[in-house]
């Protein structure tokens, strides 16, 4: 009798061993799941999407929106957002034109990261000493560089491509036997470099602390203020690289291209496990989500659904995600 109700060993150990493996691996593996699920979903009601050449394609989109992403990645771990990510992307897509024009690719780069850095600088600022809220003031940024991208930049004269930048993002590299876009491995120079950035370095581990609680940070000895500031430049800058890396892919610049942007970086953001309420994220996880939307994206282009379709389901699934968060955070 014992031994018909005693369970058997292997049962018992194996099957606490998957529970935990399960809920030890980190969200942005279960993205990446959602992604090869999404991708195989696609293959089924669209044979011709199962392809590696699809599988490219989807890649080098993703490659370009998690540029656009990295940024907010960076705002939303510390508690904020940044919402004048599309017209920094436009803003310093038309000044490294510009600038080129008179200083040479590599002067017109540093500067247009820099004047990046500032929009971050003045974000930070007024959100970290002045109190305002991330939303309000990153949407005034918002606004105030779109009078300053139609008032101050005559697009028709901004035709001039340096050649070193369509090298390192539109350049076609020999891979498994086909190509790839340059950005692709771009895009993955720079994840790594965040990765370290936030996992290796104490101010990595500070911008996490500021982002679960601000009170707590301060009685840690943290410079809050500081943490915020410098986290928003750097926010602006990745965003600024975005757009230059853009402008090489496309080889084109026009006042509104950053604003695919919004939605599309705030939902790879929280679809890659970000929490928007701080304290929780990555860049990897932020590479996973764009994934997932730039397979979405696919499929709106090949059933010609239209970009305000996308834009819908972007913002379904931020909305979804965000009241997921919010219900687990209230348990």
């Amino acid at each position: 009798m014992s031994e018909l109700a005693a369970p058997a060993p292997s049962e018992t150990a194996t099957e606490p061993l998957i529970r935990r493996l399960l809920r030890r691996m980190p969200t942005s593996a279960w993205v990446f799941v959602a992604f090869i699920a999404l991708f195989l979903l696609s293959g089924l009601l669209r044979p011709s999407l199962l392809t590696f050449g699809g599988l490219i394609t989807t890649v080098t989109f993703a490659a370009i929106l998690a540029l656009a992403s990295f940024g907010q990645t960076i705002a939303v771990i510390q508690g904020g957002i940044d919402l004048s990510v599309p017209n920094t992307i436009a803003f310093a897509a038309l000044s490294f034109l510009t600038w080129n024009a008179s200083l040479g690719p590599v002067l017109a780069l540093v500067g247009a990261l820099a004047a990046s850095a500032l929009i971050g600088f003045v974000n930070g600022f007024v959100i970290a000493r002045i109190g305002l809220t991330p939303i309000v003031t990153t949407i005034a940024m918002n606004g105030l560089l779109l009078g300053v991208l139609l008032l101050s930049f005559s697009v028709s004269e901004l035709t001039d491509v340096p050649a070193f930048l369509q090298a390192v993002t539109a350049n076609k590299l020999p891979f498994l036997g086909t190509t790839i876009a340059a950005v692709v491995p771009l895009a993955l120079v720079v994840l790594l470099a965040l990765w370290a950035l936030l996992n290796w370095t104490g101010w990595g581990r500070a911008l996490f602390l500021v982002g679960s609680s601000e009170a707590a940070a301060r009685l840690a000895g943290q410079p809050v203020a500081r943490i915020r500031i410098t986290g928003y430049m750097l926010s602006s800058t990745l965003a600024g690289l975005a757009g230059i890396a853009i402008v090489g892919y496309y080889n084109q610049a026009e006042p509104m291209m950053g604003a695919p942007y919004l939605l599309s970086s705030v939902a790879a953001v929280v679809v890659g496990g970000a929490s928007i309420f701080g304290g929780r994220g990555s860049v990897l996880g932020t590479l996973a989500g764009a994934l997932v939307l730039g397979q979405v994206s696919t499929l709106v282009v090949v059933f010609n659904l239209g970009t305000t379709v996308q834009d819908v389901v972007y913002g379904a699934i931020i909305l979804v995600v965000v009241a997921l968060y919010g219900r687990s955070g209230s348990r």
